[in-house]
């Protein structure tokens, strides 16, 4: 317990818990800087706090849909609408990952905005019953620099590069031209090349965060997207035959019919963009055309080599993985689609 003891305190005591190997120290400069040695480490810190600031965290990473096209004030404010439909899109995009509170989506959400409200954070605006139509970045906050603001941001956007990731290795998972759509190729493998796709990204400057690259992370977002029914998942009574993947036909990407590219359209698509809509944005990073094309032709690039291994190994006997299912497993397949689709359904009601 730090009581009543100053910040400067409390921030060397924090320091001589995470010790050197965690956090450095540059001198030599006009003060002392302080950067991350290990970056993996400091980021099981950072899980372990953010718990307290979800909600915070969400609300603020929705805001930053408009507060990073910058401009005036009122160029970056959010309607409390638009900010209602990201919060839940995001709420329930980590719902694996978090714990919420069982008062509901509403009731939190005007909870956290009044928290805010009250720490000087985000102005809220009314209307004459009272209701929240406006969410802004207070005066205060920003002569304060953002600095409560980006925090809360900051907890949030290495789990939402993650998703951005994961979804859009998906897109690779879409049939190459002149296939039938009836290949399966081997869940570990898909997950091993949306490793590599990230480790790629990160490295041209197209992701922030090189923890979104982590195995068990993608592993998660996966499971996620096989809840949602984005994704299916076959596995075989023969325990030697891993689980196979196969991206949805309803959320398959289309192909120009002249190149055979992905097109950036469609329902996956917008499923991405609307989680890369909260993503974080700096000097070396800015989404547009240019990386919409060069990230959808590499995604596609690798989902085509995981193809042509499935098709090509079976021909040639070196795979015993099958790329097609069985009679049998497509029956079992659809009776579990069915079984799935009927609980999301029910899920999306309450």
């Amino acid at each position: 317990h730090f009581g009543n003891a100053p910040t400067s305190e409390i921030i060397n005591r924090g320091l001589d818990v995470l010790g050197k190997d965690l956090v450095g120290v540059v001198n030599g400069l006009a003060e002392p800087t302080f950067y991350a040695v290990d970056r993996f480490q400091l980021s099981f810190y950072r899980n372990m706090t953010i718990h307290l600031f979800i909600y915070e965290a969400l609300v603020s990473a929705a805001m930053y849909m408009h507060v990073k096209r910058g401009g005036g004030p009122a160029m970056q404010d959010i309607s409390y609408a638009e900010l209602k439909d990201q919060v839940f899109f995001l709420s329930s995009l980590f719902r694996g990952e978090f714990i919420f509170g069982s008062d509901g989506l509403v009731t939190n959400l005007d909870n956290t905005l009044r928290g805010l409200e009250a720490d000087h954070i985000v102005r809220l605006d009314r209307d004459q019953s009272g209701a929240v139509t406006t969410i802004g970045l207070s005066v205060e906050e920003r002569k304060a620099g953002r600095e409560n603001y980006d925090f809360y941001c900051f907890l949030i956007w290495p789990f939402i590069e993650a998703s951005w990731l994961a979804a859009v290795s998906l897109m690779g998972l879409s049939p190459p031209p002149g296939s039938n759509g009836e290949i399966w190729v081997e869940q570990n493998k898909a997950q091993n090349s949306a490793q590599l796709l990230g480790k790629t990204l990160y490295h041209q400057g197209d992701l922030s965060y090189f923890e979104a690259v982590n195995k068990e992370t993608l592993k998660n977002s996966y499971t996620r997207f096989e809840q949602d029914q984005i994704i299916h998942v076959v596995k075989s009574k023969d325990p030697k035959i891993p689980p196979r993947i196969q991206l949805d036909p309803e959320w398959r990407p289309s192909r120009d019919p002249k190149t055979g590219a992905l097109v950036a359209a469609g329902k996956l698509w917008d499923f991405t963009e609307k989680i890369a809509s909260s993503r974080r944005e700096g000097k070396n990073r800015r989404d547009g055309a240019t990386v919409s094309v060069r990230v959808l032709r590499l995604t596609d690039q690798l989902g085509a080599k995981l193809f042509a291994e499935a098709v090509d190994g079976e021909k040639q006997g070196k795979n015993k993985v099958p790329s097609r299912l069985s009679v049998e497993e497509q029956e079992a397949h659809k009776k579990d689609v069915r079984r799935r689709r009927k609980k999301l359904n029910q899920r999306a009601h309450l």
